[in-house]
């Protein structure tokens, strides 16, 4: 973990409310962790949404020009929806540079390496194992036309940083460039809490290994068993704003605990709670109207729009203004 993300983790246990970043989950473990509940997670919508509307569209979603793009995928993870978009650039290309970009190193090379041995060489891959800032920094200077990838990892930012990091990748398109993310626009309760609250209780798992990350790596003892775990869906239809899910844990006493590797004490008061997240809620639900709201503060053009049969998921194809 390089320091500017340390620092980060550092603001984010020493704030009010308390939080750990929803970055941080996403070790090796808990890559696979989220892999396990979009696959296993029989009540996840969104990941069967996503891969419905790529079956029908990603024909239409890469655009149709006279010359060749080279691909980016933010937060690559295990690229099973960007295949998808290998696949068919690779039957309009002959030639393809892809670069996955993920914070996890190890999960990251490992998929580079499936990846690298299904497409052969007509695919030249680049990996980047960096957050999104950095990725994005590093990736300004690659020159030519770039479809960019975004699966859905925008909703999992507070509202603030979503229109920073999209303002981050307007900086370094051109005219020829495309941002392609997806959203999820799910507005039923009874649905997004199903999804969130599997009987395995494998999204539990998934969002409580930040704290279990800071046992592994940084020698906390902090002890689940002394915290409640509760979530909630709060309902925003206005326009300029957006519904979400919040998870955190709430202390059951009062609670001290040291941080050896990150040289911090941290102090829960009995009922105080750590959010497993940054910002007011994660998991973020949008209308259209919010979506082209979100685009237009971040200097982006919204173009064009695909939705799945269900009403759950958006893929958005976005240029700059």
């Amino acid at each position: 973990m390089d320091d500017t993300s340390r620092q980060l983790l550092v603001k984010g246990l020493t704030s009010f409310p308390k939080y750990i970043p929803t970055w941080y989950n996403y070790d090796e473990v808990g890559s696979e962790l989220e892999d396990k509940c979009t696959i296993d997670n029989t009540g996840y919508y969104l990941r069967r949404s996503q891969i419905s509307i790529l079956e029908t569209s990603v024909q239409d979603i890469i655009p149709s020009v006279p010359y060749d793009f080279s691909l980016v995928d933010l937060g690559s993870g295990s690229c099973t929806k960007t295949r998808y978009f290998l696949d068919e650039m690779l039957l309009r290309q002959k030639q393809l540079t892809f670069y996955p970009v993920d914070i996890s190193g190890d999960f990251l090379m490992k998929t580079v390496e499936q990846i690298s041995s299904e497409y052969g060489e007509n695919l030249t891959i680049s990996p980047v194992t960096a957050s999104y800032e950095s990725g994005l920094e590093h990736l300004r200077y690659e020159d030519g036309p770039k479809i960019i990838l975004w699966f859905g990892s925008i909703i999992n930012l507070s509202y603030e940083d979503q229109v920073d990091k999209l303002k981050l990748i307007s900086s370094m398109m051109t005219d020829k460039c495309h941002l392609v993310f997806s959203v999820d626009i799910t507005q039923d309760k009874k649905a997004v809490l199903k999804a969130y609250n599997d009987e395995a209780g494998l999204e539990k798992k998934f969002f409580q290994n930040g704290v279990l990350r800071l046992n592994r790596d940084e020698h906390s003892q902090i002890h689940l068993d002394k915290f409640h775990y509760k979530f909630d869906f709060i309902s925003d239809p206005s326009p300029k704003y957006m519904s979400y899910f919040r998870a955190y844990i709430q202390a059951k006493e009062h609670l001290y605990y040291s941080i050896p590797g990150l040289n911090l004490d941290i102090e829960f008061e009995k009922g105080e709670r750590l959010y497993l997240h940054e910002g007011q809620g994660v998991s973020c639900k949008y209308t259209k109207e919010q979506i082209q709201n979100l685009t237009a503060r971040a200097g982006l053009l919204l173009t064009d729009t695909w939705t799945d049969e269900k009403q759950h998921a958006m893929f958005c194809r976005c240029k700059i203004q």
